[in-house]
């Protein structure tokens, strides 16, 4: 009886492709790290974009929260220096003293060259530090990256992160204004 069940399991497992195997293992992993977006999250973001350049927040730092289930609000900042921005956004940890990546809505102001005016682009910044982060935290943070990108309507431009030297001024600002701007 087992030698027969053994030839059936391996005649079914020949007739499963290996990309529908895979499909399968990426369905469940998203489906195991597919988070909810708390509402907090959306109002804040379209407080940002109401006031953009007009003395609102400037900035706003997402975190998935502690129980692992919905994406929220972690600090929201009207500093309108981006150093500072940039340090709070590195300097994120978690419980395990290792760094916490993070998820961030960024007001890029910016002058046209030629005096063509003042300008504003809300970046989504996606800042995953891949040598201090543990893996879990990487693939939780990298699958649901677009949950709350997709929640958020009116993002000008993405900037993905991967260690701090990644999230220099000039380099944002260049992506912002297509190499136009100014400070």
């Amino acid at each position: 009886m087992q030698a027969v069940l053994s030839a059936n399991l391996k005649l079914a497992c020949l007739r499963v492709s290996p990309t529908a195997i895979l499909n399968g293992f990426r369905a469940a992993a998203n489906s195991l790290y597919r988070l909810s977006v708390n509402p907090d999250c959306v109002s804040a973001f379209n407080d940002l974009k109401l006031k953009a350049g007009r003395g609102g927040p400037k900035y706003i730092i997402y975190k998935i929260s502690d129980d692992q289930k919905e994406i929220v609000v972690d600090e929201i900042g009207s500093e309108t220096d981006y150093d500072t921005f940039r340090e709070k956004l590195i300097s994120k940890k978690e419980s395990s003293g290792k760094d916490r990546p993070s998820y961030a809505i960024y007001d890029v102001e910016f002058e046209l060259e030629g005096g063509e005016g003042k300008r504003s682009k809300i970046a989504f910044i996606t800042y995953i530090n891949q040598d201090a982060t543990g893996v879990k935290s990487r693939m939780v943070y990298a699958s649901s990256r677009e949950t709350l990108k997709n929640a958020l309507n009116g993002i000008a431009m993405n900037w993905q992160a991967n260690d701090p030297g990644e999230l220099e001024w000039a380099d944002l600002l260049k992506e912002a204004s297509k190499g136009k701007g100014t400070v």
